[in-house]
């Protein structure tokens, strides 16, 4: 009959692939021991030999840690919206549709063409200008179309001229109408392609001249006949309109900038200093109105805090004075406004660990008055938003990360012990547990309704190191020479044999300095440790 006998068997592994490996490591030598990678979700030291502050960090696909000249840290999170194209918002010109008649308002039995001046006919057209205060207009695409009709007996000749209509080579808009008259009225239709011209505006009209010359004799005149006249534009364009624009909504769609450098963080609290530039760029020759009244900073803890001015300052209040172009100009003009803890709340928004920005601007042309504003057709708002975060902080915060595992291929364990070293350049500790989760991601209770826990008390996983150097950010390694350990039991492995998951949460508190409870992360700062696991288990012999 065989018999089972107790064997250790000291292994060197991760946590993610600790109970599927074997080998022989003394309790008191950890330099063969091989280590896993770290979680992709949230980045714990007790997944690296080695942990740098890359590591440790996330900064996402908007954000990147940059290494300042004196080997701290900061992070940065960018975005750029723009505003919509204004042919998308702004509002359309009508097509234009005019008729008017006019008469010799001559009877005469005979017409004589010796000496006989022509004709002169002058007026204005009104446009439609959808509401808007238009005083002129440097059209995109268009087509202006005329048309002649001669009630006469007579051949004619009709000269129509708009002096407010200008050509690209800055020539009056001319239309010349030879009117034959063949046993019938005359009609003649002439179009023309506006791109490029023109159209000054003088209190929403337009000005035309018809200069009518009859040719031909003919039949009487009579004080009923009339010339026809006709003017139409479809599909009018603008590259370039100036006038006067009040209340009119500049749309820029709402977004969310994320923050996921803590991402893993699920409670706590920091102590930073962040600040926040929106720098504008503004290609508008309109006086803008800002609503910058919804900017909200988004925390793990599921809180939202909105952004504010401090006393003195009225930047979301609405005060800011937005740059406008004074004059045209291929340039957009630009500008920049500082959000930090002397203008705004930023400091109270981040003393909970951040998650993201949330932000939506609002901008109206706004012209007063006496303003004579432009409009281009590449007129556009841009805002630039930039978040640096220096790595100097104070930390009291709780990460948290699940591990999958399986206990299927042991049998007879009579005990699972978690032996662990550190060094820690970092003058940050953290307290470590790991709790064990069902299938369904709930913490396994004993019987005693008690959440099972590795580390029957809260350890010191890390230790923190003392600062040496304020300036430099010189430390002296913190060593746990002696392993560090969490036994699991035969009886506590059997109720937690079905467990499908890991829950690793520890706790990062940093060390105190005089002024702000705030540490600086250098390049130069890393976590060293060593990790095994004993398995004593029954085997036959």
């Amino acid at each position: 009959m065989m018999k089972k006998s107790k064997i250790a068997l000291s292994v060197g592994t991760g946590l993610v692939g600790m109970l599927g490996m074997s080998g022989c490591l003394p309790d008191e030598d950890f330099s063969d021991v091989e280590v896993k990678v770290p979680s992709p979700q949230v980045s714990l030291p007790l997944f690296n030999t080695t942990l740098t502050v890359e590591d440790m960090l996330q900064t996402g696909e908007e954000g990147s840690l940059l290494k300042n000249a004196d080997e701290s840290y900061s992070l940065f999170y960018q975005s750029s919206v723009q505003s919509e194209r204004v042919k998308d918002y702004f509002p359309a010109i009508p097509n234009q549709q005019f008729a008017e008649s006019h008469s010799l308002g001559l009877d005469a039995s005979g017409f004589s063409l010796t000496g006989t001046p022509p004709a002169i006919f002058e007026g204005s057209i009104p446009f439609d200008l959808n509401n808007l205060t238009i005083y002129s207009i440097e059209s995109e695409r268009g087509t202006l179309a005329v048309t002649i009709q001669s009630g006469y007996q007579h051949d004619l000749e009709v000269e129509a001229s708009f002096p407010n209509i200008i050509s690209p080579d800055g020539e009056i808009l001319t239309l010349n109408f030879p009117l034959p008259y063949w046993n019938g009225a005359g009609v003649i239709e002439k179009a023309e392609d506006l791109s490029g011209y023109e159209i000054k505006l003088e209190d929403g009209e337009v000005s035309y001249r018809l200069e009518v010359s009859i040719v031909g004799s003919g039949q009487p005149i009579s004080s009923s006949d009339e010339i026809d006249f006709n003017f139409s534009i479809d599909g009018l364009a603008f590259n370039y309109i100036s006038g006067n624009f009040t209340d009119i909504r500049v749309p820029i769609e709402a977004d969310t900038l994320g923050i996921p450098a803590l991402s893993g963080v699920v409670d706590g609290t920091i102590a930073t200093n962040p600040n926040m530039s929106l720098s504008f760029s503004n290609s508008y020759g309109v006086p803008i109105s800002p609503d910058f009244s919804r900017l909200y900073i988004e925390r793990v803890d599921e809180t939202v805090v909105r952004l504010q001015d401090e006393e003195g300052f009225d930047f979301f209040s609405g005060g800011f004075a937005f740059p406008y172009l004074s004059e045209r100009s291929p340039e957009p003009i630009t500008d920049t406004y500082q959000i930090t803890s002397e203008t705004s709340n930023i400091d109270d928004a981040f003393s909970n660990v951040p998650s993201a920005l949330a932000y939506g601007f609002g901008f109206g042309l706004n012209s007063s008055e006496t303003d004579t504003s432009f409009i281009s057709i590449e007129s556009q708002i841009g805002v630039d938003l930039n978040l640096e975060m220096p790595l100097e902080a104070g930390f009291d915060i709780t990460l948290e990360d699940s591990i999958a595992i399986s206990f299927d291929e042991l049998e007879d364990v009579e005990q699972l012990k978690l032996l662990l070293k550190t060094e820690n350049d970092f003058p940050i500790s953290a307290d470590l547990q790991v709790y064990f989760l069902d299938s369904k991601g709930n913490i396994i209770e004993d019987a005693n309704g008690e959440q099972i826990r590795l580390f029957e008390e809260e350890g010191k996983f890390l230790v923190a190191a003392e600062i040496v150097n304020s300036v430099s950010g010189e430390t002296v390694p913190a060593n746990i020479d002696l392993p560090t350990t969490a036994t699991i039991n035969k009886d506590k492995f059997e109720k937690v044999r079905d467990a499908s998951h890991l829950l690793v949460r520890a706790q990062f508190n940093s060390v105190s300095d005089e002024s702000n409870n705030r540490v600086k992360l250098y390049s130069f700062y890393s976590i060293r440790f060593s990790l095994a696991t004993q398995i004593i288990a029954l085997v036959d012999a």
